[in-house]
């Protein structure tokens, strides 16, 4: 995601749809105030450009819309299968625009912003996508892509998997479930409570924090340019290899480490190749400038 990608999100966003809300010529204030019948399979589209996009879910088979924009007009489309908020200005400014929309559960939801914050709450599945703002997105039944050019990206309670980037910004993830991979250049990666058999991450500046269950035949990739990456296996784990490089940062793990031949000795600006306990998964770790350390086994030493 680029300024190119921001350009065209505010193109999009400019172009009115079919149905328009009423407007308060006193106060030059546009409304939206309804709730209409909604297959639980469908899709709920949101998108605005200065503002606030607020989600949250139900079990009914209904979508319930709150929105106000000071100087834009809001526009809504709306069939059983799809239901479209868009706003456009008529004056060059379109001031700042909210959006309390409820949902059916199983829905699926795209929000976009350009200017503003993105809150949600349920979905089976859920795009949320912002240039300037934060993101945060918890209780997805199903798949979770999440980005933001500038902004802090969140997300818990995800069920089918995460997909996360930003470019200036922390990612901070807990309690996923599913295939994660998640991308910022300036900023912290935080994932907690993971459940999967492949995760990647990502970041030039910040460090990389991981917790979660380990599938013995899963696949474990964390890359950090400058910034330490610290992982937290679970004592329960039977074992687990390992492939670190870091060109100026130490090694430190609190599990016995079995090292390959080739590699007994180096500890400092290596390549370093082991095992802990019976070997399984596989965790694929660099950084350039950081300390690699590896905590929670029930072994408390490193074997030298």
């Amino acid at each position: 995601m680029n300024w190119t990608y921001a350009r065209a999100m505010l193109a999009a966003l400019l172009i009115a749809s079919p149905l328009a809300a009423q407007r308060d010529d006193d106060d030059y204030r546009s409304r939206i105030d309804t709730t209409v019948n909604f297959d639980r399979a469908g899709t709920v589209d949101l998108s605005l450009v200065s503002g606030e996009i607020v989600v949250s879910s139900w079990d009914k088979n209904s979508v319930r819309v709150k929105a106000t924009s000071e100087r834009g007009v809001l526009r809504l489309d709306a069939s059983s299968l799809r239901l479209t908020l868009t706003v456009r200005s008529e004056h060059g400014n379109l001031g700042d625009t909210r959006y309390e929309v409820t949902i059916p559960n199983g829905a699926r939801l795209i929000a976009r912003s350009v200017s503003g914050d993105i809150r949600s709450r349920g979905g089976s599945e859920v795009e949320a996508r912002s240039v300037s703002g934060d993101v945060e997105v918890t209780d997805v039944s199903g798949r979770a892509t999440l980005e933001s050019v500038s902004g802090t990206v969140r997300g818990a309670r995800i069920a089918g998997g995460l997909r996360a980037n930003a470019v200036s910004g922390d990612l901070d993830m807990s309690d996923i479930t599913g295939d994660v991979d998640v991308q910022t250049v300036s900023g912290e990666i935080g994932l907690g409570s993971v459940t999967s058999s492949y995760v990647s991450t990502q970041t030039v500046s910040g460090d990389v924090t991981f917790t979660g269950k380990i599938d013995p035949k899963g696949r474990y990739d964390f890359h950090a340019h400058s910034g330490d990456v610290r992982i937290t296996l679970p004592p329960t784990l039977p074992g687990a290899s390992f492939s670190v490089e870091t060109f100026s940062g130490d090694v430190e793990s609190a599990c016995k480490m079995t090292l390959t031949p080739n590699d007994v000795g180096r500890r400092h600006g290596q390549h370093i190749e082991f095992t802990i306990g019976s070997g399984g998964a596989h965790f694929t770790i660099q950084t350039f400038s950081g300390d690699v350390r590896i905590e929670g086994c029930a072994a408390s030493k490193k074997e030298e």
